[in-house]
């Protein structure tokens, strides 16, 4: 019975310090951690503040395809230099060489025609010239020597008829008289052809026969001519082809730095305003950063005010700024900063720097905190 009586009153004297213990231990002042890191100070009290993201100063480009087709080659990587107008991707171009030899093989068939209907003109224009050259004195005198000849063949044939007629006792000529006969009338008809043929001489080419020569060779001519244009166009589709077979290379706009790849060997890319980017290009030689200025400050900043930029993080370092140029055309607020008090409901006066020796960690895409300082009271009150 006595042993009760004891634990009970123990057991309370334990819980009453146990209480006490606890109360004193949740009433410690917490412990105190590192101090945390001081902000910046700034030269100048009286600022407009901004958010800035840090871009490249020739602004982040996206770098599209010109037709659409399957990706062969990625010809560099994040972080390549490149120049203007270096090759970055190739697409599959089977299709447009296949093209350019149709080209270059129409144009051989076109060149063959123009060679052939250029030896045409020359031959009509020989025949004109020939034509135009009568009558030849060579062939007057041929017709001419052709005429005597056959008259004194006919004076021959004439002889033999009349000596053998005042023949009276012909005996065994008698039968030679139908002969010599028809050797007269024969030499008649040749010493006729002969004497045609040496008017046909003197005459000329017939008007008729000149103009039919001269129409063939205008016809000629304009064959050549039509088959030269013909190869023309040969050259011109050729030259299409080519060009049709170089949009399949992209090309760097500006000399730059590949800043992401969004694309590999084997992928199928289109071309349009609704097609991603093959890749983002920038020149990052010289950084700018792309303020914004809450419109409810607008009116107290001044482009010759000075600026400069901290960077978040550990380092805190704050950079000079340069003044580049402001964009005339307030837009929604964009860029977030994440915390509570944040308004996104507002809009921004975007004020384009440029960073005077930024650190080498500095990269596009990172936000600074921008400050600026603010137009003095007295002036924006008058």
């Amino acid at each position: 019975m006595k042993l009760p009586l004891i634990v009970i009153p123990v057991l309370a004297l334990g819980g009453f310090a146990l209480t006490g213990l606890a109360v004193a231990r949740f009433n410690m002042p917490p412990k105190t951690g590192p101090a945390p890191i001081a902000p910046p100070s700034i030269l100048f009290p009286d600022r407009v503040a901004g958010v800035g993201i840090v871009e490249p100063a020739s602004e982040t480009i996206l770098i599209g395809a010109h037709v659409g087709g399957v990706v062969t080659k990625v010809l560099v990587q994040e972080g390549s230099r490149v120049e203007a107008g270096a090759p970055l991707v190739e697409l599959d171009a089977r299709d447009a060489d296949a093209r350019i030899e149709i080209a270059k093989a129409a144009k051989v068939a076109a060149a063959a025609a123009v060679e052939t209907a250029r030896a045409r003109a020359v031959i009509a224009s020989l025949h004109v010239a020939e034509l135009r050259a009568h009558p030849r004195p060579e062939d007057v005198a041929e017709a001419t020597a052709l005429v005597d000849a056959r008259k004194s063949a006919l004076a021959d044939a004439t002889g033999r008829l009349e000596r053998l007629m005042k023949v009276s006792d012909r005996g065994s000529t008698a039968n030679e008289q139908p002969t010599l006969e028809f050797a007269v009338a024969f030499a008649t008809a040749q010493v006729a052809e002969a004497d045609a043929k040496l008017m046909r001489a003197k005459a000329g080419t017939y008007p008729e026969d000149l103009a039919v020569a001269q129409a063939e060779e205008v016809a000629a001519a304009r064959e050549v001519d039509a088959l030269t244009v013909q190869t023309m166009a040969a050259d011109v589709q050729i030259r299409q082809a080519e060009v049709a077979r170089d949009l399949l290379i992209v090309r760097a706009p500006i000399a730059g730095t590949v800043l992401r790849l969004d694309t590999r060997p084997g992928e199928y890319r289109a071309a349009g305003p609704n097609a991603g980017a093959l890749l983002r290009l920038g020149d990052i030689s010289t950084l700018h950063v792309r303020t914004d200025i809450d419109e409810l400050d607008a009116w107290r900043f001044h482009p010759t005010g000075q600026a400069v930029a901290t960077v978040r993080g550990g380092s805190r370092e704050q950079v000079v700024l340069r003044f580049i140029r402001v964009i005339p055309d307030v837009a929604p607020k964009k860029t977030l900063t994440g915390e509570n008090s944040e308004r996104i409901d507002t809009r921004v006066v975007q004020v384009i720097y440029a960073l005077e020796n930024p650190p080498p960690f500095l990269q596009p895409g990172m936000l600074v905190d921008v400050a600026v300082a603010a137009k003095p009271f007295e002036t924006t009150a008058k």
